[in-house]
């Protein structure tokens, strides 16, 4: 085997398996982050949505015994899971073959993009503060909506406990008078106040669901 081969091997620390039935070799830690994993593979850097990832297999931990052999080292079961006779095999079949000592190639995700320019980032910042600032209007437009109707409903009850006990002492129809006709007008508008509701949550829920297709990130629209 040749030695770019063996200090390949010693690097790779897990092995990307793909929903797709691809394999990919790992250097170093796999990290996720919201559904997004990034790791190293042939010295370069990577990002997949960790949905595409079926498993994830852990190779042994190795060490050069001699000039021409690797010795397993031994670990607790717990903390690795080691290759398969077979998978080992294959796995030092090819980088035998390859001179380079890089394993045979596989479809790779996209590398990693570089960060935005100046320009690029007043831009972002720029659209954050939009989208805030919609969300931020429809989420008061739905709060005052339901102020509004919850003002409504306590009046209502106010007056109605008014005119119940008006009549529990004894009073004349006619000397509640006022009461009973406040009382028909904020029952009245109630209905229109549910209605501004359910339109002020419904132009929310629209504005939520146009920012989900355009892609706009979910914390700019709290």
């Amino acid at each position: 085997m040749s030695m770019n081969a063996l200090l390949l091997l010693l690097t790779i620390t897990s092995t990307l398996v793909l929903r797709s039935g691809e394999r990919i070799p790992v250097e170093g830690a796999v990290r996720e982050n919201r559904g997004v994993i990034t790791f190293r593979s042939n010295g370069r850097l990577y990002s997949m949505p960790m949905t595409e990832v079926e498993r994830i297999e852990k190779a042994e931990e190795a060490k050069p015994a001699t000039a021409g052999e690797v010795k397993e080292t031994k670990a607790p079961l717990k903390a690795r899971r080691t290759l398969s006779d077979e998978e080992r095999k294959r796995l030092l079949a090819e980088l035998e073959q390859n001179h380079s000592g890089v394993a045979r190639e596989v479809p790779l995700p996209r590398e990693i993009p570089p960060p935005p320019s100046k320009e690029e980032a007043r831009e972002q910042r720029a659209d954050e503060q939009h989208w805030r600032s919609q969300a931020r209007a429809h989420q008061e437009a739905v709060r005052r909506a339901n102020e509004d109707l919850a003002l409504l409903e306590t009046r209502a009850k106010e007056l109605y406990d008014q005119i119940q006990g008006f009549i529990t002492l004894g009073y004349k129809p006619r000397q509640f008078s006022y009461q009973t006709t406040e009382l028909e007008r904020t029952r009245e508008q109630i209905p229109y106040a549910k209605l501004e509701v359910t339109r002020a949550v419904r132009a929310y829920d629209e504005f939520r669901e146009d920012a989900r297709k355009q892609g706009i990130l979910p914390g700019w629209l709290r």
